[in-house]
């Protein structure tokens, strides 16, 4: 699918009659690519450019002026980068990634793309600590249209510390032009491109006695295989064993499984019940304390 990265961002406005002959979404503020900027797919992906200060003002004003249903504005530095992609026949769609909070985490992606009548439509999507859209908006199975990998949390319901929280590459498609959430239907870009680098990563984990790196590889790896429906329960004897740690680390992965796979709330209060006493440990161990 052709995409363009939105190399900068400049006062100039698409025409409006850009919009109505359906040759664009409208008033974004971007510039036209140059005619001599190469096209490139999802899957060949480069480094999608972040946005300065004033870039991010520019489409934090067209966001405002955007807003999805219920929407508070938000502020002019959550917008951390943007692209404009024709992700199927006849559709062209931008994506805004943003930081509402300011602290890095980039958790929410809005989409804009127009409907049957031309009128500018807006979704939104969770995720957690999103980055490079060029490498998100990608077509997976060739078909012609393309996907969106989405990293989402795999917290239980929190993470402390917050930074660390660990997440799984989520996978939505187009259907009936909303993105939802079908992540089963593509297990080649798991064993290829993730299962088969977390293995690695297992293993070099396990040599080097990491157990916290390897927990949350390991949790990473379950969740997706439970995905794909090749293991409904694949972890909950990893749970199990984390469960009677101290790691605060190793708990949280527990929570995060039991919570997952389901008919397991005692298991998860007993360990939230312990989990703030662990961590307050591990905070004065590392203090020296």
């Amino acid at each position: 699918m052709k995409g363009t990265v939105l190399l900068c961002f400049v006062t100039c406005m698409f025409a409006t009659s850009a919009l109505a002959a359906g040759s664009g979404i409208g008033a974004f503020p971007v510039a036209p690519p140059s005619p001599a900027a190469p096209q490139r797919s999802g899957a060949q992906a480069g480094q999608a450019n972040t946005l300065n200060s004033s870039d991010r003002a520019k489409v934090a004003k067209f966001v405002n002026s955007n807003l999805p249903p219920h929407w508070m504005p938000v502020p002019i530095y959550s917008p951390v980068e943007s692209y404009r992609a024709t992700v199927s026949a006849g559709r062209s769609d931008i994506f805004v990634l943003l930081d509402i909070s300011g602290r890095g985490y980039s958790n929410i992606l809005l989409i804009y793309s127009k409907d049957s009548t031309g009128n500018l439509q807006s979704q939104v999507l969770d995720g957690w600590k999103m980055n490079n859209l060029e490498q998100m908006v990608r077509d997976l199975n060739g078909d012609g249209s393309d996907e969106l990998i989405i990293t989402t949390s795999l917290d239980g319901g929190s993470w402390t510390p917050t930074p660390a929280t660990p997440a799984w590459p989520a996978i939505y498609r187009l259907v009936n032009g909303k993105y939802v959430e079908d992540s089963r239907d593509f297990p080649n870009y798991y064993d290829t491109e993730i299962l088969r680098q977390l293995d690695k990563a297992i293993a070099a984990a396990k040599n080097h006695g990491y157990s916290d790196v390897l927990a949350m590889d390991l949790l990473e790896k379950n969740k997706i295989l439970r995905v794909l429906g090749r293991n409904p329960v694949a972890g909950l004897n990893h749970a199990y064993q984390w469960m009677n740690s101290d790691d605060p680390i190793l708990m949280q992965c527990a929570i995060a499984t039991f919570a997952d796979v389901g008919g397991h709330d005692k298991e998860v209060r007993t360990l939230q019940k312990a989990l703030p006493g662990a961590i307050a440990h591990d905070i004065e161990a590392r203090k020296g304390g």
